[in-house]
């Protein structure tokens, strides 16, 4: 390990970084391309000119050509991935009451949601009125998938932007979106994340997302080849393609606090059983220590660093997130049991 390590502090996980971070955001100087200068200022600080696209056009624009294709061909106007954590869920709440549109929610069920996922779905989808169906792959493919994950070589716009198994998930998630989507003639996607956490527009074409779910499952092939065969069924092409994916959260002013405030009111509660950074997966955490202690950075100080510099955060609201992972260790080693792995924490 490089970089950090870990206390328990009250029987709560805290990490301690070890080196100096950007004095206007919270990038590390041992994050790839951070290159402080002599005020300690980062190269991304320095040279950023790309800010994430709040748009109202552009969320409107990808909805009515999406529209334009379902009218009176299929029975929803998007498919939504649907994952019950707080921002898939508020884009939920936004497309059926902000736009009106008729929302097919759809989730991949990867073994590891919160005990309270289930119950915030539900509330959340019956206070709009939206269909559901929940995807769940076999047990030995998901974990098989995580695990070749941990271990996998990625590549530096897989790690620098998340952990390696977030984004193998992400590409399961993806491909079954787009299979579903087929399924039901439907040809938007709809997704929900914080805005700046995977692109800064509010729209990707499908071959965007191709490019994603391959770049983040051709690793986990090439190291276990045994999961070709169920990682083709999961990410072959079925019918008609959808044109893209849309993030309602783009024609909004984004914050945290806002979005909670909205969720309370359709019955969402947060959990208790993730990590600070995650609001509906119980691997989240472990995922965290896992690359922290390999890369020694937070595979979500990019995604912070970023709305430090736009306002959507406060480098004390990012660095509090960055150091507390709200975890006992007890409850990361429970999980690596569960999936069957040592614990990150053990593993020197």
């Amino acid at each position: 390990m490089t970089g950090a390590h870990f206390t328990d502090d009250d029987d709560q996980l805290v990490v301690h970084f070890e080196q100096k971070l950007c004095v206007r955001c919270v990038l590390p100087e041992n994050f790839p391309g951070s290159d402080f200068d002599a005020d300690g200022v980062c190269e991304y600080c320095c040279t950023e000119v790309e800010r994430v696209d709040t748009s109202r056009g552009e969320v409107d624009q990808a909805l009515a050509e999406g529209l334009a294709r379902t009218a009176g061909v299929a029975d929803y106007d998007c498919v939504l991935l649907f994952s019950g954590g707080k921002d898939s869920s508020l884009s939920l709440i936004q497309l059926v009451e902000e736009h009106g549109l008729r929302v097919l929610a759809m989730t991949l069920d990867n073994g590891f949601l919160s005990q309270v996922t289930a119950a915030n779905m539900s509330a959340v989808l019956d206070s709009v009125g939206a269909d559901h169906i929940v995807v769940r792959p076999q047990k030995r493919v998901m974990h098989g998938v995580y695990r070749s994950a941990l271990t996998s070589s990625f590549g530096p716009e897989t790690v620098k932007y998340s952990t390696a198994a977030c984004g193998s998930c992400i590409g399961m998630v993806f491909a079954a979106g787009m299979r579903t989507a087929a399924s039901y003639g439907v040809p938007l996607l709809a997704g929900g994340w914080t805005p700046g956490q995977l692109t800064t527009s509010a729209f990707v074409p499908a071959s965007f997302l191709r490019e994603v779910i391959d770049r983040n499952l051709d690793p986990v092939r090439a190291t276990t080849p045994a999961l070709n065969d169920d990682l083709d069924a999961w990410t072959r092409d079925s019918g008609e393609l959808p044109t893209g994916l849309v993030n309602p959260l783009y024609a909004t002013g984004y914050t945290e606090a806002g979005a909670l405030k909205i969720l309370e009111k359709h019955g969402w509660h947060a959990p208790r059983d993730t990590d600070s950074c995650s609001t509906n997966c119980r691997l989240n955490g472990l995922l965290i220590v896992d690359h922290i202690k390999k890369f020694g950075y937070h595979p979500y100080v990019y995604e912070m660093a970023h709305h430090v510099r736009i306002g959507a955060m406060s480098r004390d609201e990012a660095l509090s997130k960055l150091r507390n992972v709200n975890l006992k260790s007890s409850a990361v080693g429970a999980v690596a049991v569960e999936l069957g792995i040592p614990s990150p924490l053990h593993v020197r």
